[in-house]
């Protein structure tokens, strides 16, 4: 049976079992997470995987060899990133050996002039009207993969199959078992990953490959331009930390909360203004009396400044020109007049993405962006700084609002 026809038919019977198994999920307790998803960190979804199974090379006239004979041990090694619950990259080493079949086209009982200049020729194994090659195969590739399962039928972090179609290209490299004799050319090919969930961290895969080559590779160049050599492995992936994908929420507009922070801050200037002016009269007043007669001066009236909240994107700690100008505003305004009171600052980065170690370093740098501004407005302010990393102490719902930095 010709080996692309078998290859593409199973490639069918796989979509097709896949298509009608692939909700088919270890628990219930995970939810159908649809697009558009949170962008992960450069090492979140990360995975490593290694696999074993057989080769089995397509030369121009290797139908002439039994099946069989034709097959190959074969390695796996690779990995890749999951960059979106659908789209994932991969690169991996695929080797090891190959076998294929010379034809003597002139001469029925061989002799030298059938493997002479083709090295990978094993002139000790007679095989009909010709010989069998033996080669030692290397592959290096790099893979574009569509995890289809998450695409058709949205994000489960517990579904237990998953399939992913790909496409790859680099390069392969043949030598013969003493090393005299080096082909190396270029690749590309199509492939079916299988991925089958043990556990949150590991799968078992099956990947099913099919790559086009020169064929020249074997040290034959014939009728054909091209050959190709299919590989079927089985073995098992390790998912590194953070395995899992988020919805992305929309951006939190904070234009109506800053509008009304400076309404008050407005509001508190026009009772300071009035203050001011009373005192001034009454200081007036009792220079006009000039007889120490004792005139009663209100105490100075103190204000609880309102607590004062700057937001940041997912990820970011730099400071928006208008959020500079919303600090430096409070700074001239609640916290000048208020200057025996200890303000409390806290950064926070939200819990619910990224490491601890990453929001421990974002919910720093946060903090870090807005005490600038304020120690560049001077005034010598009682300052107590915290930084929060990680935390949903703002909002168990909506944890945009835990991407913050709080003055209180």
């Amino acid at each position: 049976m010709n080996i692309k026809k078998l290859f593409v038919t199973a490639a069918v019977c796989v979509l097709a079992f896949a298509s009608a198994n692939a909700q088919v999920i270890k628990g219930a307790e995970a939810q159908t997470v649809r697009g558009p998803y949170e962008t992960n960190g450069l090492f979140d979804n990360v995975f490593i995987g290694a696999a074993g199974g057989v080769n089995y090379y397509q030369g121009e006239q290797d139908l002439y060899l039994d099946f069989k004979d034709r097959l190959a041990p074969a390695v796996q090694g690779y990995i890749g990133k999951w960059i979106s619950p659908c789209f994932g990259i991969r690169l991996g080493y695929y080797g090891i050996k190959a076998q294929g079949f010379y034809h003597n086209l002139d001469a029925k009982d061989g002799g030298p002039a059938a493997w002479a200049g083709n090295g990978y020729v094993d002139k000790n194994d007679i095989y009909d009207w010709g010989y069998k090659q033996k080669m030692n195969l290397h592959q290096v590739r790099g893979d574009l993969m569509w995890n289809i399962s998450n695409a058709l039928g949205g994000y489960r972090s517990d579904r237990f199959w998953d399939i992913a179609p790909y496409v790859g290209a680099g390069v392969a490299i043949v030598t013969n078992p003493d090393g005299k004799q080096r082909n190396a050319e270029f690749i590309a090919g199509v492939g079916i990953y299988n991925m089958f969930r043990v556990c949150k961290s590991l799968d078992v895969t099956l990947d099913i490959n099919q790559v086009y080559v020169n064929q020249s590779l074997d040290g034959e160049k014939r009728r054909s331009r091209q050959e190709y050599i299919g590989s079927v492995s089985l073995g098992l992936a390790y998912q590194f930390k953070n395995r899992e994908f988020s919805r992305a929420h929309a951006p939190v507009d904070v234009t109506p909360f800053n509008t009304k922070i400076k309404d008050l801050s407005s509001a508190l200037d026009d009772i300071n203004a009035k203050n001011k002016k009373l005192a001034d009269d009454i200081a007036a007043e009792k220079a006009k009396t000039g007889k120490g007669e004792t005139i009663y001066v209100p105490g100075e009236t103190k204000y609880t400044p309102a607590p004062f909240a700057v937001y940041f994107p997912l990820g970011k700690s730099t400071l928006t020109e208008d959020q500079k100008a919303s600090i430096k505003y409070f700074v001239n305004t609640s916290m000048a007049t208020n200057k025996d009171r200890v303000f409390e600052i806290e950064g926070a980065a939200d819990s619910a993405t990224g490491s601890a170690k990453t929001n421990e370093r974002l919910g720093q740098a946060r903090l870090d962006a807005v005490l600038n501004i304020i120690k560049a407005c001077g005034g010598n302010y009682k300052l107590a700084e915290k930084n929060l990393g990680g935390t949903m102490e703002f909002s168990q719902t909506d944890k945009t609002l835990n991407r913050v930095v709080v003055i209180k």
